[in-house]
């Protein structure tokens, strides 16, 4: 049967649709979004929904889905949805109706982020809209999830670049005498993760056996650390390698009743900003004679951890060990380093061979 409707003398289309014995009139311009609003309603009455369920914002339901499917997460995790909620669902669509958000209004939201530049905001932006949705139709609340057609454009994630060789020499030299780049060089050879050697306590070195229980890490809200597991809520053992055995067993030895390896000038807890000082701070010594910009030495905390991992493939350390001493809990991560350094190393073989033949 052809779906039926009323023009009016404005030129608006009209359908009337009964929902749990009310009556509920439809409008739009275009016949096939009046019918999919009639089939909307009608499935709501097949269900039994209430029609007060329509005037729920995406912003209300929002708040609710974070509150009831989102309290069990981490810190961590639940501040990420929060922050994209509170800084682009809302202001982007949250004062359209729930039952009313289309696929447009989506796009339009990914449009914005995109011509900001935020390229992981957009993956994990959809991963929550399309979660939130989800919820919201096994709540009867809509019929369908409009996000489920939208895919975020591949983006192409910049080249992790480990230290260089001369770079490492010269933070060896410098942490001689600097403690800050001691701790700069000890994340270079344990991989350690920022947020497992803020914690990082002096009874977690086992120095008969050369090894570092990591069994903690810090989660950071708002500049000072909370206690938490570790990012994969396992402990793991990472060795003490000669280069750095000596000097922590000195300071094992001598730190008398400072509890931290690594700690704030006031022998407490390093902060946010006291791991970012000591990490400026080594910086600025490395390069305080370097006059050219493009000839200063640079790098992130995380930079350290990838550093590391390209010196266990660069040692014939297979990935599988690796990823025990680096708790990648995705070998994936550590196998797209190898497969990575594998191609660099053919190439580098190829430019030689060249070479030598030319």
């Amino acid at each position: 049967m052809a779906f039926t409707y009323t023009k009016r003398a404005d030129g608006r289309l009209m359908k009337r649709v009964s929902v749990n014995g009310k009556l509920k009139t439809l409008y739009s311009d275009n016949p096939k979004d009046l019918e999919r609003q009639y089939i909307e309603y009608k499935h709501l009455d097949n269900k039994g929904v209430e029609l007060e369920n329509e005037t729920i914002t995406v912003s209300t339901w929002a708040d609710e889905w974070l509150k009831t499917y989102k309290k069990n997460v981490t810190k961590g995790t639940y501040k990420m949805y929060s922050d994209i909620v509170r800084l682009h669902i809302k202001p982007n669509i949250g004062n359209i109706k729930l039952k009313k958000l289309k696929q447009s209004d989506i796009v339009n939201l990914i449009n914005n982020l995109e011509e900001k530049n935020l390229t992981k905001t957009i993956t994990d932006t959809l991963i929550l809209i399309k979660s939130m949705l989800n919820k919201a139709v096994e709540n009867d609340y809509i019929y369908k999830n409009v996000a489920l057609g939208i895919t975020a454009k591949k983006r192409t994630k910049p080249e992790k670049i480990p230290l260089t060789t001369e770079a490492i020499d010269k933070i060896k030299e410098l942490a001689k005498t600097n403690d800050n780049a001691f701790m700069i060089l000890f994340l270079i050879y344990t991989g350690l993760r920022r947020g497992e050697v803020i914690p990082l306590q002096f009874k977690d070195l086992d120095i008969d056996n050369k090894l570092i229980n990591v069994n903690k890490a810090v989660y950071i809200a708002t500049n000072q650390p909370e206690i938490k597991d570790t990012k994969n809520h396992e402990s793991r053992k990472v060795p003490i390698f000669d280069i750095i055995y000596d000097k922590l067993a000195k300071m094992k030895k001598e730190h008398n009743n400072n509890e931290y390896v690594f700690p704030s000038k006031h022998n407490k807890i390093m902060s946010q900003t006291a791991i970012r000082r000591k990490l400026d701070n080594v910086l600025h010594l490395l390069n305080k004679d370097i006059e050219k910009d493009e000839n200063k030495i640079a790098f992130t905390l995380h930079q350290l951890r990838h550093t590391f991992a390209c010196m266990l493939y660069k040692a014939g350390i297979d990935a599988k060990q690796a990823q025990l001493w680096t708790g990648h809990k995705d070998i994936r991560v550590l196998l797209d380093i190898y497969t990575h350094l594998d191609s660099q190393d053919n190439q580098q073989s190829i430019d030689k061979v060249n070479q030598f033949l030319a």
